[in-house]
């Protein structure tokens, strides 16, 4: 009786070691710890792949190009490209950037706008159903790591030609952050870095998930901007950085043409 009980108590403890596995955390290529792995915001992590052994679970995520894992002292951190090695990592990989962006988007000019929800980040109020016929929207979805989206949010460019329909009752620009949460933007727009960008603070939505964004492009596209007329009709899309003057020349007489 006792060899009996031994036995069922030494299954019982192979069972329990068998189902509780640990876990090893990798970005990239690299092992780092479970606390920078639960610290580092979900909008950073990329590609999330969990693969689960008999003895081990691995989940690992790559890193948006804008970010990269350094080390100080041994301890591994997450650091932030400056906005002109961005620019120069973009500019180097244009070729392939610009065959990647190519029939991104899930909808085209001419098609019927698809409706979506949306929270604002000043107030924190859920707007369903955003499109209201009679109203012509200027949609520029943004990410706060997303260096390109912050070049063209810069208010010399894309803002300057909202600008010129702000007594326009019937134009709405919509700048919608795709990823953060409520309290990521805010410390973003606080930071010295994200102060810059303050003034969207009153006119930012909320597009955590990415359900709005991926209505209109491949989940996770940006820059993306669109221009739905009064009608209900998509009349631009553009995928990537929008800062020439023909660029944005083309986006205000899309602006025209919804009006």
């Amino acid at each position: 009786m006792k060899k009996f009980i031994l036995s069922v108590i030494i299954a019982l403890s192979w069972n329990i070691s068998m189902a509780i596995t640990p876990t090893r955390y990798f970005i990239g290529k690299t092992e780092v710890p479970e606390s920078l792995w639960e610290s580092t915001p979900d909008s950073l992590k990329y590609s999330i792949l969990k693969i689960e052994y008999d003895s081990v679970t691995v989940i690992e995520a790559d890193l948006p190009m804008t970010h990269y894992l350094d080390s100080i002292n041994g301890d591994y951190i997450i650091k932030k490209r400056s906005e002109e090695e961005i620019s120069a990592i973009e500019k180097a990989l244009g070729i392939s950037f610009k065959n990647y962006t190519t029939n991104v988007t899930v909808v085209s000019i001419n098609d019927k706008a698809p409706q979506i929800n949306l929270v604002k980040y000043s107030d924190n109020s859920s707007v369903t159903e955003f499109i209201v016929p009679g109203n012509c929207y200027l949609f520029s979805f943004w990410a706060t790591w997303c260096g390109n989206c912050l070049i063209e949010l810069k208010e010399e460019f894309i803002p300057s030609i909202a600008n010129e329909f702000k007594d326009v009752p019937t134009f709405k620009f919509v700048p919608i952050c795709i990823d953060s949460t409520a309290s990521e933007l805010e410390k973003f727009f606080k930071s010295a870095h994200g102060r810059k960008w303050d003034y969207l603070s009153q006119t930012t939505y909320l597009d955590t998930d990415r359900l709005a964004n991926s209505k209109y492009a491949k989940s996770g596209i940006m820059p993306l901007n669109v221009v739905v007329g009064k009608d209900g009709v998509i009349k631009y899309i553009h995928s990537g950085k929008i800062t020439t003057e023909e660029e944005l020349s083309e986006l205000r007489n899309a602006i025209i043409d919804g009006l």
